[in-house]
C-alpha cells in the first residue's frame, strides 16, 4: 500500500510569517493535526496541534498580560515550527511510513513529490489503514458456514 493512496491530498499550508494565534485558529477550525509551513513553494517546517497547545498552556500559566499580547499580536509560526520536518514520499509504502514514524516518534509527515508538498499523513490515516486491514483480515478469517 502506497502513501499516495492514504494521504490527505492538497493539504492546507501556511507561510512562516503567519501569526501563531492564526495558525492555532486554523488547526482548530479545520480539525487538523498539523499544518506544513511553506514559503515560496518550499517546505520550511511543520506546526502541530501539540505545539500550539504547549505554547498556549505556557502563556496561560504565566498570566502575564505582556506575554499574552506578544502571543496574540507578534509571535510567528517561524518562531515555534518544527524546522526541516521529517517527510515521506508519495512513492513510499505505508509500511515504510509507519516504521519511520515509530523510529522518529512522529505522528504526522508532510508528503512530498520531489520538492513539492502534495499531502500529509497523520494518525488519522494510520487508523483508517489499520481499520481497512483489520476488516480485510476478518473477511478472510471468517469460517465458512454450511
Amino acid at each position: 500500500m502506497m502513501v499516495r493512496k492514504w494521504m490527505q491530498a492538497n493539504p492546507m499550508t501556511i507561510p512562516s510569517d503567519t501569526l501563531v494565534s492564526d495558525a492555532k485558529r486554523l488547526l482548530s477550525e479545520h480539525n487538523l493535526h498539523a499544518l506544513p509551513v511553506v514559503d515560496q513553494g518550499h517546505l520550511r517546517g511543520l506546526v502541530t496541534r501539540a505545539n500550539m497547545l504547549r505554547i498556549g498552556q505556557f502563556v496561560l500559566r504565566t498570566q502575564d498580560p505582556d506575554e499574552f499580547n506578544f502571543f496574540v499580536t507578534r509571535l510567528r509560526v517561524r518562531d515555534v515550527m518544527v524546522r526541516n520536518p521529517a517527510t515521506v514520499s508519495v512513492d513510499d509504502t505505508m509500511q515504510d511510513c509507519l516504521r519511520r514514524g515509530r523510529e522518529l516518534m512522529v505522528a504526522q509527515f508532510p508528503v512530498m513529490d520531489g520538492q513539492q508538498v502534495v499531502g500529509i499523513i497523520t494518525a488519522n490515516e494510520i487508523f483508517q489503514l489499520a481499520a481497512h486491514c483489520l476488516s480485510r483480515w476478518q473477511e478472510h478469517a471468517q469460517p465458512e458456514t454450511i
